[in-house]
């Protein structure tokens, strides 16, 4: 992956190394933010990684944002998939990827759900937005409704979300939720809808999601300095991406290998906005793609240190990029339109979700063959749309 530090420094990343928890052979996968063009986008990769029979090898999932709408969707369906003997979902299409078809193309919530949020009293945009989630895809199910951790069998799913109020990252899985400033759920039964909902909940519309945590086991944890009053009845929580837009915080500690599927667009160097807003949103953006450089830097560190193994493919990127590309690529056209896809909870339509998870899908299959995947790496019969 040489061909990939341009810019890394071999500054101090030891504590990246030394988690007492650390797998060699585990294998974490983490999934980006970017509202439903991160979904999308990563539909493709799991394709992938399913016709490969990686995704019963993997230790955990971790999601912020659009990447916790199709993550929290694989979770909650995990256990309708049947594999094979070499661990592929042989009904993968129909439980996984034609459901979030129809979501992903059919049904719009920023605007409408921001409107209905400015005018009904008693009732948020991010209200809305868990109650369209729950309505069309998670239909009542809580986080003990994901599969239980078991090796060779279903990983860990955890999906992220900012502390509004402590600036710190919420942690929500099926054995628990914690911030380590407030302390730790035990079994937690929150619903999966509003967990998502408050993953992707991006500014300024959307957020603060509230979630209520009465009634829930807690336990105190080392350090929890938050651990009493209003921080125990509910939780104020923003977009992940805020803290993690890569979901990178619980995998990179902990597991060997890396596969990072990163949805994050591309920076426009031409555009000088003369306007506030314009100005406004560019300046966030360039503070959003610091943020973002300051994870993939370690992470690219650690694969050049071969501290870990590392398969990193970006929506970004081209797979003229890396040293075996796939064979299966999409159009240049149609990758550039992918890549220019806006950041919305909003109607992908048929094309664009198309050409966005043949994309993933053709990314993902470029960085496993180049970097993890053995000699005998199956090609791929053809692009999923």
């Amino acid at each position: 992956m040489a061909d990939q530090f341009a810019g890394t420094d071999d500054g101090d990343v030891e504590q990246l190394f030394n988690s007492p928890d650390y797998d060699p052979d585990g294998i974490g996968l983490a999934l980006s933010g970017g509202g439903y063009k991160a979904a999308a986008y990563h539909v493709g990769a799991l394709v992938r990684l399913n016709e490969l029979g990686w995704l019963p090898r993997l230790s955990r999932v971790t999601s912020v944002s659009g990447g916790s709408i199709t993550a929290g969707f694989l979770g909650c369906n995990w256990r309708k998939l049947a594999f094979d003997a070499n661990g592929v979902a042989t009904n993968f299409d129909a439980v996984i990827v034609q459901p979030l078809h129809a979501f992903l193309t059919e049904v719009n919530l920023d605007v409408t759900q921001g409107l209905l949020g400015l005018l009904l009293p008693f009732r948020s945009a991010a209200d809305g937005v868990a109650g369209g989630y729950d309505k069309h895809l998670f239909h009542g199910a809580t986080l003990q409704d994901l599969p239980e951790e078991k090796p060779g069998v279903a990983p860990r799913f955890v999906i992220l979300a900012t502390n509004y109020e402590l600036n710190s990252l919420w942690r929500f899985a099926r054995p628990y939720a914690a911030d380590y400033r407030v302390g730790r759920i035990d079994r937690p039964t929150l619903p999966l809808s509003r967990v998502v909902a408050a993953s992707s909940a991006f500014p300024p519309f959307f957020c603060p999601i509230e979630i209520d945590l009465r009634g829930q086991r807690w336990i105190p944890t080392p350090g929890a300095d938050k651990h009493g009053g209003q921080f125990l009845d509910r939780a104020l929580l923003a977009d992940g991406g805020i803290y993690d837009n890569m979901g990178l915080e619980p995998i990179w500690k902990r597991y060997g290998t890396l596969l990072v599927s990163n949805a994050g667009g591309h920076f426009d160097e031409a555009h000088h906005p003369s306007d506030w807003f314009s100005l406004l949103l560019r300046v966030i953006n360039m503070i959003h793609r610091q943020a973002e450089n300051n994870r993939q830097r370690p992470l690219m560190l650690l694969a050049k240190l071969n501290q870990r193994r590392v398969a990193y493919w970006p929506l970004r990127n081209s797979a003229a990029n890396y040293p075996r590309p796939s064979p299966q690529l999409p159009s240049a056209e149609a990758v550039a339109e992918a890549q220019d896809e806006s950041v919305r909870l909003w109607s992908l339509g048929i094309k664009a979700f198309a050409r966005l998870t043949n994309h993933g899908y053709s990314l993902c299959d470029s960085a496993l063959g180049s970097y993890l995947a053995p000699p005998q790496h199956p090609v791929p019969a053809k692009l999923p749309f």
